[in-house]
């Protein structure tokens, strides 16, 4: 029994391990063709999961990712670029900026990752799907724990 859970931690381990690699090179992939880093992508969560009474501004885009006012304009120009929002007047302060995602946006995927992430899920049971999410979610704190 020992032997087995050691065997499945191992293949736990290696796994993770894959992912890592295959990340790091999609990341350099992508950032080669100018597709949509983890930034746009964290930002584009974020647009589209405001609520609609509450639009983000560029100063909420900004402390949301961490970064200046000066790199959220970057980040709004490759999304703008690409067609995922749409930059308007505050409807309450006219010197003030809202940021919202576009129809197409809305209704689609973010990128061709999160597609081939839905067509794998799919694969699973509903319980199966619950375990490898639990445990993604249990890796991804661990991850932001470490300092």
């Amino acid at each position: 029994m020992a032997n087995d859970t050691q065997t499945a931690t191992r293949e736990i381990l290696e796994g993770v391990e894959q992912l890592r690699r295959s990340e790091s090179q999609l990341a350099r992939r992508m950032s080669s063709r100018r597709a949509p880093n983890e930034t746009d992508r964290d930002a584009m969560r974020f647009i589209t999961e405001a609520p609609g009474d509450a639009p983000v501004t560029p100063g909420d885009l900004a402390s949301h990712l961490r970064i200046s006012t000066a790199a959220v304009t970057s980040v709004l120009r490759r999304l703008l670029e690409r067609g995922q929002v749409l930059v308007a007047a505050h409807p309450d302060d006219a010197r003030s900026k809202v940021v919202r995602p576009t129809l197409r946006d809305i209704n689609a995927p973010v990128d061709d990752m999160t597609k081939r992430v839905e067509a794998l899920a799919s694969e699973f049971t509903p319980e199966q799907t619950e375990i490898v999410a639990r445990f993604l979610r249990r890796l991804a704190e661990e991850i932001d724990d470490i300092s």
